[in-house]
Formats: C-alpha cells, sequence, structure tokens
C-alpha cells in the first residue's frame, strides 16, 4: 500500500521551516525566486505561520525571522553573495549554540545596516572591510 500524499498543510509547514536553511535561501536566490512577484505572494501568504495555533508546531522557529526579512527587498538581492550568506549562517550556528540563547528567537532589523528595532545594535565588520547584515537574538519575534 502506497504512502498517502502530503496535505497542503504539511508541505507548507515543510517550506516554510526550509527557509531556516540559509544555504536554500542562497539557492532560491540564484535561481530568481526572490525576484518572482508570485513567489513573493506566496511568502506573504505563509505569514499565517505567525500565528500561534500554526506556530507551536515550528521546529525551527528562525524561519520567522527569516519570512519577515524576505520582505526586504535589500535582503533578498544581498542573501545572493556568498559572504552574505555565510556570515548569516555562520551567526545562527553561533547563536544556537549558546546556551542562553537555546530558546531565544531572532528579531527583526530595521533595515540591514545591523541595527535592531531598537536601534542599539551595529553590525560588526568582517575582516575583508565589508558590512553585513546581521540577525540578533534579544527578543521573540
Amino acid at each position: 500500500m502506497a504512502d498517502p500524499l502530503p496535505t497542503r498543510w504539511e508541505i507548507e509547514l515543510e517550506f516554510v521551516q526550509a527557509l531556516a536553511n540559509i544555504q536554500y535561501l542562497n539557492f532560491l536566490a540564484q535561481n530568481k525566486y526572490l525576484s518572482d512577484p508570485q513567489f513573493l505572494s506566496y511568502l506573504k501568504y505563509l505569514e499565517y505561520w505567525r500565528h500561534p495555533d500554526y506556530a507551536k508546531f515550528l521546529v525551527y522557529p528562525n524561519c520567522l525571522h527569516i519570512l519577515t526579512l524576505l520582505q526586504n527587498e535589500e535582503f533578498r538581492t544581498q542573501i545572493l553573495r556568498a559572504d552574505v550568506a555565510g556570515a548569516i549562517m555562520n551567526d545562527m550556528v553561533n547563536r544556537w549554540q549558546e546556551p542562553s540563547s537555546v530558546f531565544s528567537a531572532l528579531t527583526p532589523v530595521d533595515d540591514l545596516s545591523g541595527k535592531t528595532e531598537k536601534g542599539d545594535e551595529e553590525a560588526e565588520a568582517p575582516s575583508n572591510g565589508t558590512v553585513l547584515p546581521t540577525v540578533s537574538v534579544n527578543s521573540p519575534v
């Protein structure tokens, strides 16, 4: 007997969580999905995952922060760059390894300068002098 096909809910749950994978975001950017108006509309549709009735099923809540960042055209452009994708991925991994932030969610940034909504944090410049976007783990999304 064949396994039943996944439901739409299961497919959307898997997809929205895949957004927490920075390499996947880079792939989407390379293949022009992040500049496709229909795809961007789909990302807006996925905002329903923020509702507690749905969010409780997310294993990777960072995906909601990425969903917010994907609404920003500059982020969608910059994630195409390997150095930006690598810096964001390294930052996420480092924060996951901090015991005090294991259950913390990322907060959205106002822009890709690295300032949080409170405007109190600056992005650290990598060794090559390029300023990259940062993510912050101060409070829930």
